[in-house]
């Protein structure tokens, strides 16, 4: 299941927390709709926008005992709620996948050739435009990456994945305030200002 609320103009405090409980978690609670996935989360995303990273804080730890996800666009909310499907599929999908290295041509561009199913063809496409653009932006970010130490690191990774301040705290074996600050310092060494910054990180963790 998942709640697009991006254009909501949702405030981060008690009544915001009341609405979310009253209005969109205890019905489906009461109705037994959402089960528990294997990675711990409930079958349920919701999508807040840009300010996500301030939201959570004010929406965090439901009375309902739901432990959902909260996402700053709905592409990669619905790739959450896919995820072990998608995983399968693109495994199953690579196993005909053939590239061939055909060397570099006159203006010193690599060339390769890729035979695959033309039903897979858009989706291989799709991947290595990412992979790309992933591997520009690690070249570009590695010395911000590198100045966070090993603790603000697993921080960024747990937020990326779509985690509370709460839950990170509990996993990490460290207090709310403690996340917080190094919420505030990866904040600062790698310039973010949203999360769908936070999201633009995810590749140094693949």
């Amino acid at each position: 299941m998942i709640w697009i609320l991006g254009k909501k103009k949702l405030k981060p405090d008690f009544s915001t927390k009341k609405w979310v409980d009253e209005v969109i978690l205890n019905p489906i609670f009461r109705s037994g709709f959402v089960c528990r996935r294997a990675d711990g989360y409930d079958q349920m995303a919701f999508v807040l926008g840009q300010d996500i990273s301030v939201l959570i804080q004010g929406i965090e730890n439901p009375y309902t005992g739901f432990n959902p996800k909260y996402f700053a666009n709905e592409r990669e909310a619905n790739n959450w709620l896919s995820k072990e499907s998608k995983v399968k599929d693109y495994n199953i999908a690579n196993q005909n996948l053939d590239v061939t290295f055909k060397g570099i041509d006159d203006n010193g561009k690599i060339v390769f050739e890729l035979k695959e199913d033309p039903s897979e063809f858009s989706n291989t496409i799709t991947l290595l435009k990412n992979l790309i653009q992933d591997n520009h932006f690690m070249k570009n970010n590695i010395i911000k990456f590198s100045s966070l130490t090993k603790r603000e690191q697993e921080t960024l990774k747990f937020i990326i994945n779509g985690n509370d301040n709460t839950n990170i705290a509990e996993r990490m074996g460290v207090s709310p305030n403690t996340i917080r600050t190094h919420r505030n310092r990866i904040c600062q060494k790698l310039e973010i200002n949203n999360f769908s910054n936070f999201l633009q990180y995810k590749c140094f963790f693949n």
